[in-house]
């Protein structure tokens, strides 16, 4: 207190940002704003605007509302895991023991990351990228999944709105684009979309991996468009978990 105190003297309430935390309930972030203007500022944000927004913005403007669809607890109902943007092995520990129980219950699962990760070295199929190239990745798999027939076509006659200017923009994403953008070759994109393809409901779990970029908001609505291109919105072990 005293060195709060001597900082606003000599500086003034505004040298000071108050940085709020996802850990606070409801009424601990209620009081710390209401310290912020006690203290005299409205320097005060919540770390959640930097790593989560691209998300919000993203899954709201293609799902309609901007948070995560399926728990924890439904991983375990998954039948494929896609995560990429995400090492949950060194940074989400108990998450993970969510991954491995459907693991051992038959889910393959799929690991997309510029670095081979504790996590990617669990998985059933590892996808190396260049890093900031994720849409390039899931538009590469999306046009395998159009190629091949495997999109749900009566979910999207049924549920979705504008796929038909999604699948325009994804014949552009040939093989061959695809390995010059991102590196990865056809095979390996391919057998990452049929997974997901082949096996259902596949959940798709993302973090800061895919957000932290100057076109994370682009990235979170290509994951989604993906889900929705396989039907796996709004059912048991589908969805996605951010």
């Amino acid at each position: 207190g005293d060195k709060l105190l001597e900082i606003r003297e000599k500086s003034g309430p505004d040298s000071v940002f108050w940085l709020g935390s996802a850990k606070f309930n409801n009424e601990q972030a209620y009081l710390f704003r209401k310290m912020a203007g006690f203290w005299g500022t409205n320097n005060v944000d919540h770390q959640a605007r930097i790593c989560h927004s691209t998300t919000v913005a993203g899954v709201a403007n293609t799902w309609g509302y901007g948070a995560m669809t399926n728990s924890y607890n439904d991983i375990h109902n998954s039948k494929a895991i896609l995560v990429i943007g995400g090492n949950p092995a060194e940074a989400h520990p108990v998450s993970m023991q969510h991954l491995f129980r459907a693991k051992e219950a038959g889910a393959k699962m799929i690991v997309i990351d510029p670095r081979r990760t504790r996590t990617a070295v669990h998985s059933d199929h590892y996808v190396r990228i260049r890093p900031g190239s994720d849409v390039a990745i899931i538009w590469g798999m999306m046009w395998h999944i159009f190629e091949n027939n495997w999109q749900d076509d009566t979910f999207i006659q049924q549920r979705v709105y504008g796929m038909d200017q999604i699948k325009a923009e994804v014949a552009k994403w040939t093989p061959d684009e695809v390995e010059r953008v991102t590196g990865v070759d056809e095979e390996t994109c391919k057998k990452a979309a049929e997974l997901m393809a082949t096996n259902k409901p596949g959940t798709f779990i993302w973090c800061m991996g895919g957000t932290q970029h100057t076109n994370g908001n682009n990235n979170t609505r290509a994951y989604c468009v993906l889900q929705l291109a396989l039907g796996n919105m709004g059912k048991a072990g589908g969805g996605t978990n951010i």
